[in-house]
């Protein structure tokens, strides 16, 4: 469960593949104001090596999700955010970028949940 001002939780994310090779990770987040943020592997997402299980997202296999310590104002608002992942591996002619699913959850008001 996060809340308003909440820092310091990871935000992980299930990618559903191998992502080893890339050069870039990336996640977007829109928050319930519409407004959205992008944060990169300079800003803290990591790619998840080992496998772990998450109580939300069960089983995860290493190299198939990444991670994200959420920073001061990222959650700023109460209501339902959006986010997902964007892989980057510019390595090949063109570079492969992969776009994630969506997935969303909610962010309480502190004392009124």
């Amino acid at each position: 469960m996060l809340y308003v001002g909440d820092t310091g939780k990871v935000l992980r994310l299930n990618l559903g593949f191998n992502a080893s090779s890339y050069t870039e990770l990336s996640i977007v987040i829109t928050k319930a104001d519409g407004s959205s943020v992008t944060k990169t592997t300079a800003n803290g997402v990591v790619l998840g090596v080992v496998a772990v299980t998450d109580d939300d997202l069960g089983a995860l296999n290493a190299n198939e999700y990444i991670e994200y310590p959420i920073e001061s104002g990222v959650i700023s608002v109460a209501g339902i955010y959006k986010v997902y992942a964007i892989y980057t591996n510019s390595t090949p002619e063109p570079d492969h970028v992969y776009y994630g699913q969506t997935a969303t959850f909610n962010v309480y008001t502190p004392g009124l949940c």
